[in-house]
């Protein structure tokens, strides 16, 4: 089965017709909880590399940030996926079309590969070394605002 016949089958499932269904509000609500994930997730991640660049929070130890907010990327994550799926379901050859929503996917499989991989490692110690915790920090920026990015500009093409 080809990618395209999955999103075709998921958009014709009795759950993507229910969801594509439901009262404009309860989309809105996906919209707002996907936006809240990823505000969640950006945070977090902007408040690790500003403490990681030396620009904020000097006085705090970055794994003592990095401790205190470890579960808001994930509580983030989850929202975003589950809202994400929610809102694809029901038009899912339509995202199937549109470039950015493959951008944002391979932006998202690296932004998990570098946090999981390296960021999260590097600034769980303060005994990691300045220059990898600063290049993952700056790394992981780039990575998950490009993945905000390409989401936002999945509704305007």
């Amino acid at each position: 089965m080809t990618t395209l016949e999955y999103f075709k089958a998921l958009q014709s499932s009795s759950f993507g017709r229910y969801i594509g269904n439901l009262d404009h509000l309860i989309h809105a609500s996906f919209q707002l909880l996907h936006i809240t994930g990823m505000l969640l997730l950006l945070t977090t991640i902007v408040l690790l590399s500003l403490r990681a660049f030396g620009l904020a929070l000097r006085q705090v130890p970055i794994a003592e940030i990095a401790h205190a907010t470890r579960y808001l990327v994930w509580i983030g994550l989850t929202f975003l996926l589950i809202s994400g799926f929610l809102m694809l379901a029901p038009s899912a050859t339509n995202y199937y079309a549109n470039d950015f929503f493959w951008d944002k996917l391979v932006l998202l499989g690296l932004a998990l590969l570098v946090h999981v991989g390296i960021f999260r490692k590097a600034t769980s110690s303060n005994a990691s070394s300045a220059l990898v915790t600063q290049l993952s920090a700056a790394a992981s920026l780039v990575l998950w605002f490009g993945v905000a990015f390409a989401g936002r500009f999945i509704g305007f093409f």
